[in-house]
């Protein structure tokens, strides 16, 4: 397609402006970027992508460090559990050998047992409760109580005081046996923290790495299948482009590179669809010259051949006309005024023809619009679709020139006035008319071309000046017409409108704006 493109050219600029096209494809991105959108680029996804993946990693171990410093917390009350444990173990050990001592002291009359050793049994037992009265207080009262029953068995020793030692004795073993219950049940219970901080631990690993894997592969996945569907997207669009596509653009989602790859291929896109429209107008164009060439050379040819014998038709018909009153004339049979206004209709067909497909300059100038409209429409008057209408040329007389390119207000004419002929032809009910005005609207000069037809409806009319879009039947309208002549009315500074209702025709209004009118 580019290739054709080039072809239809022939120069070197127009060579150079497409290359300035294709490079915007390699460049798309670095000029996106300085389009002013805020833009974040493929490494930057990744490095931000990398840091939430090390913020997820630092929460999961801070989490699990969280839990592990809970489960040391237990491990440091299981050990201190244990020593109370063992404390107790001693403390019952040293109250069982007192209560032995004490025991055989108050039931054998010659014993061994003598205060002394009652003494040492009594402070190994205070001892071992000073060893953990500071987390247990309840044994606190104990020493004391131990320490009197002591006193008593040194000042007073027989039977009553060893009773009441004893007696003290077994009330401090269901003490601590209350305690030892007490201590096996919290280290139960610090065991059972244990094994559900540890099983929380394991769980919550496992849990968060299962979660990270699967939110980060997901995130991975659709963003490399995103990419991937993107890159082919575009692959494919820049595969249409070059085979001819000139409809919407690729729509673009994209923030970053790709997407800015995306936006220079619709840019590309778009220039090409223009620059193909303006070498189309070009072409369109370049072959109404080579018609309106080819017609005057027709025309001066069969001008230069007519005029011959017109000359020599005329002579006869004057001389006639100066003999007309002989006998030889006499009774109306010479009628040489005939002659001569037939002839004087076709020195006027030469030179309307002639004047119509002489070359215009290509450069605008001051222009008779109203000298044009007549030339025109006198011209397309010979054409077979214009035998039977009518034509109504409403000129203003005061109108003033007009600066523009002749050759670009004739093809517009000539364009409307094709359509409306066209339109003309589906008439079966009334006269078939066009009307040409022109006049002064607000210091701008107006050229409106309208028919009796069969107008348009609301959708065809919005669609009328679309490149391509045509009602004809294939072989009769190119779709180029209605937008050659919008282009080219832009091209002078002006504006085209046109207005239409089914049943009632089409009016196009061609307005040049005042800096186009001298005068």
């Amino acid at each position: 397609m580019l290739t054709g493109v080039v072809c239809q050219t022939g120069h070197g600029e127009n060579m150079t402006q497409l290359e300035r096209l294709i490079g915007a494809v390699h460049y798309g991105g670095k000029s996106a970027w300085k389009g002013g959108f805020a833009r974040v680029s493929l490494r930057t996804k990744g490095i931000v992508a990398f840091v939430i993946l090390v913020l997820y990693v630092v929460l999961t171990g801070f989490v699990v460090a969280q839990q592990r410093a809970t489960l040391g917390t237990i491990v440091e009350q299981q050990r201190s559990m244990y020593a109370v444990e063992e404390a107790l173990a001693r403390v019952n050990s040293a109250v069982a050998y007192a209560i032995l001592n004490v025991h055989d002291a108050y039931a054998t009359a010659n014993s061994r047992t003598t205060p002394d050793t009652i003494a040492l049994d009594v402070e190994a037992v205070q001892a071992g409760l000073e060893g953990f009265s500071e987390r247990y207080p309840v044994m606190q009262p104990w020493i004391s109580r131990l320490g009197r029953s002591l006193a008593r068995v040194r000042t007073d020793w027989g039977s009553g005081s060893l009773a009441g030692l004893r007696e003290n004795l077994h009330q401090l073993v269901v003490q601590l046996d209350a305690v030892t219950t007490e201590v096996r049940d919290r280290q139960h219970a610090l065991s059972e923290n244990f094994r559900i901080v540890y099983d929380s631990i394991t769980l919550t690993s496992l849990v968060m790495g299962l979660i990270g894997v699967v939110i980060f592969g997901s995130v991975v996945m659709l963003f490399f299948s995103r990419l991937v569907w993107d890159i082919r997207k575009l692959q494919a669009r820049a595969m249409e482009v070059v085979k001819g596509y000139r409809g919407g653009p690729i729509e673009v989602a994209r923030h970053d590179e790709l997407g800015s790859l995306m936006q220079s291929v619709n840019r590309m896109q778009s220039e090409l669809r223009e620059r193909e429209r303006q070498l189309e107008i070009a072409r369109q164009q370049h072959f109404h010259h080579e018609k309106m060439a080819a017609i005057g050379s027709l025309a001066a040819a069969i001008a230069h051949e007519v005029n011959n014998p017109i000359a020599a038709i005329t002579g006869v018909a004057e001389a006639i006309h100066d003999t007309q009153n002989t006998a030889a004339c006499g009774n109306g049979r010479c009628r040489p005024e005939l002659i001569l206004e037939q002839t004087r209709r076709i020195s006027q067909i030469t030179r309307q023809l002639a004047e119509m497909t002489s070359p215009y300059s290509p450069e605008a100038q001051l222009i008779d619009l109203n000298a044009l409209v007549r030339g025109t429409c006198g011209f397309v008057r010979y054409d077979r679709r214009f035998r039977n209408i009518e034509f109504d040329l409403g000129l203003d007389p005061q109108l003033p020139a007009v600066h523009a390119v002749a050759d670009h207000l004739t093809q517009v004419l000539m364009n409307l006035l094709i359509n409306a002929a066209d339109a003309a032809e589906l008439i079966v009910d009334r006269k078939p008319s066009i009307s040409v005005q022109t006049g002064l609207s607000g210091g701008e000069v107006v050229l409106e071309v309208a028919d009796n037809g069969g107008g348009m409806d609301e959708q065809t009319l919005a669609r009328a000046f679309d490149e391509g879009f045509t009602t004809k039947p294939p072989g009769k309208g190119s779709g180029l017409g209605l937008f050659m002549c919008r282009s080219l009315i832009e091209a002078e500074g002006g504006r085209i409108e046109l207005e239409s209702a089914p049943g009632r025709g089409a009016r196009a209004t061609v307005r040049l704006p005042r800096s186009a009118a001298q005068g």
